[in-house]
C-alpha cells in the first residue's frame, strides 16, 4: 500500500469518465478512505446519507472521544471529493497529538484503564472495561431502541420520522464508538501478537501469525440487517440467488482448527529454548485469540438499525413523491438533510434536480479514488507502512497489485470483479473475488471464492476476518485492485506476502 505525500490529479479508470479529476481536499490535513467509516463505504455517498446518518455518527463518535479521552479532532471530520468519502486522520498528526496531550494526561489520571486502550502495550487493561460496557449497556439500549422504532415506524406521522432517525443515528454513532474502542483494542492485541511473532518466531520457522487467529467459529448467515455498505441507499441483506447457494463449495472448518493448533505447536517448539519468551508468547496468543469471535459478534450488530431507518426514509420519500416534490420515492436519497427538512415543512424554494445528482453519482462510481488525500506526514507514512510489514507484507516486483496480507495461503483462479449486490450471482465457484470493500451482506460469497482482494481495508476489516474463518487467502487495502485486476484474468493471490500476480 503506497501512501502519497500529496494529492494529485488522477484520470478516471473508465473511458466513460475521461476528464482528469482533482483529489485535492478543500481542507488541510490528511484524509483516508481506508479507516473507520471508510472501511464500510463501497461507493460514492448519496447526499442524504452523507449529510444525515454519516455526519450524525461521526459527530457522536468524536463527542465520545472528546469526553472519554480528551481527544479533540480538527474539523472537518470528513471531506467528499468527486462523491467519495474521506475520513479525517488529522488527529494522528504530531501537532494535533501534542495539543491533545494535556487533556489526554488528565483523563489518564481520572480513568487510566480506558485511556490504556490508546497504546498497544497497555491495551489489555482496557478490554474488560469496553466489553462490560458493550454487553451490559450499549448493546441492550441499542437493541431496545431499534425494537421500539420497529413498533411505530409505519404508524407514526411522517413529520415525526426525522426524530426517529435522529435517535437511531445517534445510537449507531455511539455503537460505532464502542467498535472503535473494543474492536480497536482487539486489533491492537493482534498487532502485539504479530509484532512478537515477527521478531521471535518468524526467524526460526517463517510464516506469519495469521494461522494463529483463524479457525474459531464459522461465520453466521447474514441477518436481515446485514449491509452491502453503510450508505442506506443500498437495501440491507440483498437476496443471494438460489443458484449461488447451490454452487457453494464444501467448507472444512475442522481443517482450520487443526491448522491453528499445528501453528501454535510449531511456535511453542521454536521458543522452547527461551522459557520467558515462550510464556510471553502464550499470554499474547490467548489475549488475541479470545477476541477473535467476540470482535465479529460485536461488529455484526452495528447495522441492526438500518432496516428500520431505511423504512423511515422511504416513508418520507413516499410523502414527498405524493406531494409532487420529487419524481420517485428513491429520489429522497438524493436530497440533503436540509432540503428534506425544507420539503417537509413547505419551505423548499424549488425542485431539486435529483436526476442530475443520480447521473453524477453513477459517473463518480467509475472513478478509482486514492486511499489517502491531502498531506500525509512522513511520520504517519512510516506508521501506516509498518502495519503491513508487521504482518508479513513484502511487495513483489511481479505483483499486479499489493496490499496487506490479511488471511494466509495461496490460491490461483480467475478474477471476478464485483462492485455491488447486482453482480453477486455472477461469482462462480473457485473464482478470485475482487471488490472495493466487503461487508456482512457479502459473507455468503466467501464460501465460493478461492481468495479475496479488496481496494480498502485493514487486518481488522470484514474481508480479513471472514476470509480467515473460511480458510481462503485475502489481500486487502490494495488501493486500486478493482481497476488493475479485470474479470477473466488468471492470477495467484498470496495471502502470506500481500501480492497478486499473473498466474
Amino acid at each position: 500500500m503506497t501512501v502519497p505525500a500529496e494529492a494529485t490529479l488522477h484520470h478516471a479508470a473508465s473511458a466513460e469518465v475521461a476528464e482528469p479529476v482533482s483529489w485535492d481536499p478543500p481542507a488541510r490535513g490528511p484524509f483516508s478512505r481506508t479507516f473507520r467509516f471508510g472501511e464500510w463505504i463501497s461507493a460514492p455517498v448519496t447526499p442524504l446519507f452523507e449529510s444525515w446518518l454519516l455526519t450524525a455518527m461521526e459527530d457522536r463518535l468524536h463527542e465520545r472521544l472528546r469526553s472519554e479521552l480528551g481527544q479533540v479532532a480538527p474539523r472537518p471530520l470528513h471531506v467528499v471529493l468527486n462523491g467519495w468519502y474521506f475520513y479525517s486522520i488529522g488527529w494522528m498528526t504530531p501537532s494535533v497529538m501534542a495539543r491533545n496531550l494535556p487533556r489526554l494526561l488528565a483523563h489518564a489520571i481520572r480513568d487510566p484503564r480506558r485511556v490504556a486502550a490508546i497504546l498497544p502495550p497497555t491495551v489489555r487493561f482496557s478490554v474488560p472495561v469496553f466489553e462490560r460496557e458493550w454487553r451490559e449497556d450499549i448493546l441492550p439500549r441499542y437493541r431496545a431502541a431499534v425494537a421500539d422504532a420497529e413498533g411505530w415506524v409505519e404508524a407514526a406521522p411522517v413529520t415525526d420520522l426525522p426524530v426517529l432517525v435522529d435517535r437511531l443515528a445517534d445510537l449507531a454513532g455511539e455503537y460505532f464508538t464502542s467498535i472503535a474502542a473494543f474492536a480497536g483494542a482487539a486489533y491492537k492485541l493482534e498487532m502485539n501478537l504479530a509484532r512478537f511473532y515477527a521478531a521471535n518466531v518468524r526467524p526460526a520457522i517463517g510464516g506469519s501469525h495469521l494461522p494463529l487467529v483463524s479457525g474459531f467459529e464459522p461465520p453466521a448467515e447474514p441477518g436481515r440487517h446485514a449491509v452491502v455498505s453503510l450508505d442506506w441507499w443500498f437495501e440491507p441483506a440483498p437476496a443471494i440467488g438460489s443458484a449461488v447457494r447451490e454452487r457453494r463449495r464444501a467448507f472444512d472448518h475442522e481443517r482450520l482448527v487443526a491448522d491453528r493448533k499445528a501453528a501454535e505447536e510449531a511456535a511453542m517448539a521454536a521458543l522452547a529454548a527461551k522459557p520467558a519468551r515462550q510464556r510471553a508468547f502464550v499470554k499474547l496468543l490467548r489475549e488475541a485469540q479470545r477476541m477473535v469471535p467476540i470482535r465479529e459478534a460485536h461488529v455484526s450488530e452495528l447495522t441492526i438499525a438500518w432496516p428500520v431507518m431505511r423504512r423511515a426514509v422511504v416513508r418520507l420519500g413516499s410523502a414527498l413523491a405524493a406531494d409532487g416534490l420529487i419524481a420517485s420515492v428513491e429520489d429522497v436519497f438524493f436530497l440533503t438533510r436540509a432540503e428534506l427538512g425544507d420539503a417537509l415543512h413547505g419551505r423548499l424554494p424549488g425542485p431539486v434536480d435529483t436526476a442530475a445528482r443520480r447521473a453524477t453519482l453513477a459517473a463518480q462510481a467509475r472513478l478509482t479514488p486514492p486511499l489517502f488525500v491531502g498531506r500525509v506526514s512522513p511520520m504517519l507514512q512510516r506508521l501506516l507502512a509498518s502495519f503491513t510489514a508487521m504482518v508479513g507484507g513484502m511487495r513483489s516486483e511481479r505483483a499486479i497489485v499489493s496490499g496487506t496480507p490479511a488471511s494466509g495461503g495461496r490460491a490461483t483462479g480467475v478474477v471476478r470483479v464485483i462492485r455491488g449486490p447486482e453482480a453477486f450471482c455472477d461469482l462462480e465457484d473457485g473464482e478470485i473475488l475482487v471488490a472495493r470493500i466487503t461487508a456482512p451482506a457479502w459473507t455468503p460469497l466467501f464460501l465460493q471464492a478461492a481468495a479475496v482482494v479488496t481496494d480498502v481495508g485493514s487486518a481488522a476489516a470484514h474481508a480479513s476476518v471472514i476470509a480467515r474463518e473460511y480458510g481462503i487467502p485475502a489481500v486487502v487495502g490494495c488501493g486500486d485492485a478493482t481497476t488493475r485486476l479485470r474479470t477473466g484474468m488468471r492470477v495467484t493471490v498470496d495471502g502470506n506476502t500481500g501480492n497478486v500476480e499473473l498466474a
